[in-house]
């Protein structure tokens, strides 16, 4: 995982920095509102907040820098199709933070995996943290379709039984037909959606089903 980026030298020779890819404002929005949050949470008022202010995500769309983060989170092997979007990192004393995006060619998929980890403080703070980083996400990725209707499967996941909630959607305007998969297993949430016409629920499963530890 690369380390937070500074601030680039004003000189004149120094060399042109490496473009990163934007987030939408919302999403960028739930980062940073997310991680003040937790940071206020376990610092002390006042020293904490000046803290929290100093920080920022750092964010990449290199190829090679999201396979990196992304092994970080949970080692696997991305189906065919999917291509490397943007990497989001967020590590500094109080929290961890790890996000890796894919999209399916031709526009017929997305798939997040992420974890979010507390380095002090209360456990119970750093679940409910994670779930609201998690919701925001869901919400930015999935907040075009409508679910029609859900159904839960158990798999094994780096060793964990894992529920997994697959649905079937509609992506409002369109009515293209769209299948969603949500699965938690703490700190590391998936979520996926995929064209029917590239659905393959079998080899979906099987992608979690392989996955081994972090790296």
């Amino acid at each position: 995982m690369a380390p937070n980026d500074s601030w680039p030298d004003a000189q004149n020779d120094a060399p042109t920095p490496v473009a990163k890819k934007k987030m939408s404002g919302c999403m960028l929005a739930s980062l940073i509102v997310g991680g003040l949050g937790l940071i206020t949470a376990v610092v002390c008022c006042g020293g904490g907040a000046w803290f929290a202010t100093t920080l920022a995500p750092t964010i990449s769309n290199s190829p090679s820098e999201v396979a990196v983060v992304s092994k970080k989170i949970l080692n696997m092997e991305v189906l065919d199709g999917f291509v490397a979007d943007k990497a989001i990192t967020m590590d500094n004393m109080i929290f961890t933070m790890r996000i890796a995006e894919y999209n399916y060619t031709g526009g017929k998929g997305k798939m997040m995996i992420g974890s979010m980890n507390l380095k002090i403080g209360d456990p119970r703070q750093a679940k409910m943290q994670s779930a609201q980083f998690r919701t925001n996400f869901e919400n930015e990725t999935r907040g075009s379709l409508d679910i029609k209707k859900s159904e839960s499967h158990e798999v094994t996941i780096n060793g964990q039984k894992v529920s997994v909630s697959i649905g079937e959607a509609v992506e409002r305007g369109s009515n293209k037909a769209v299948h969603t998969l949500n699965a938690e297993f703490e700190p590391t949430f998936i979520l996926l959606n995929m064209d029917d016409d590239v659905w393959d629920q079998d080899a979906v499963l099987k992608m979690l089903e392989n996955a081994k530890p972090p790296e």
